[in-house]
């Protein structure tokens, strides 16, 4: 079972930020849904290993009804004077238990935590996935960006290129030159304007949704001064990463 499919242009808005990225990522990405539902599977499981301590009741309950009167069988006449009537009913309890009864409980409960964990770890890596593709994006938008600033130097170098070779301080060469930088800029801008559409709709493939038309990446980002030493950082993967947690549990 997976959770119901949110479209994106119908409850988004055209600006998008990293929060809302994630955010969708994680209620819509058929991958990570797949992974959440174990959860189910394992609280089951669990609740399964619980109700093999308790004991097994049973009921049974049989009627019968027989009419009086003369009745004949293989050519031979029956009677009987009044109605029959009959009825029986059984009541069994049953309680068996051994040592694999008594363990399974707590195996399950770490297979639940192993679970649990599993789902944590999916849901970073869906996470960082997102966020790198939303940074990938950005960066091949501040290119696009750039190119057409570039594009707009190679057009006023070409018009004074012309404006020289009118005067006769230029020549028709430099013109030439000035009109293949110009070319060149505006391919390299045409690329990077296609690596833009590229990267957000990888984006949004991750994302599990369809992309909006004009979308907006309005999340911006700082540099950081420091980070933690690298000691504390492995310590905190050592007690926190979801892998390990899981391999522990299990």
């Amino acid at each position: 079972q997976t959770a119901g499919r949110t479209p994106m242009p119908d409850q988004s808005p055209t600006a998008l930020t990293i929060d809302q990225a994630v955010a969708l990522a994680k209620q819509n990405n058929p991958d990570f849904q797949s992974t959440r539902n174990n959860a189910r599977n394992a609280a089951l499981e669990l609740r399964t290993a619980y109700g093999a301590l308790l004991p097994q009741l049973s009921a049974n309950l049989t009627g019968q009804y027989q009419q009086g009167g003369q009745q004949f069988f293989n050519g031979v006449s029956l009677s009987a004077n009044s109605d029959v009537m009959q009825s029986q009913y059984n009541l069994g309890l049953n309680y068996s238990i051994n040592a694999g009864t008594f363990i399974a409980p707590k195996v399950q409960r770490a297979n639940s935590a192993a679970v649990n964990a599993d789902i944590a770890g999916a849901s970073e890596a869906l996470a960082a996935t997102v966020k790198q593709d939303y940074l990938t994006a950005l960066q091949s938008l501040a290119l696009a960006q750039l190119n057409d600033s570039l594009v707009a130097n190679a057009q006023v170098q070409l018009e004074l290129a012309r404006a020289k070779a009118q005067v006769g301080t230029g020549t028709l060469l430099d013109v030439q030159r000035a009109e293949v930088a110009l070319g060149q800029q505006q391919v390299a801008l045409l690329q990077a304007r296609n690596q833009n559409e590229i990267d957000k709709l990888r984006l949004f493939q991750q994302m599990g949704v369809a992309q909006p038309p004009n979308v907006e990446l309005v999340t911006t980002f700082g540099v950081r001064d420091s980070l933690p030493t690298l000691d504390a950082l492995l310590d905190m993967a050592r007690t926190q990463n979801p892998g390990i947690v899981a391999l522990r549990s299990r």
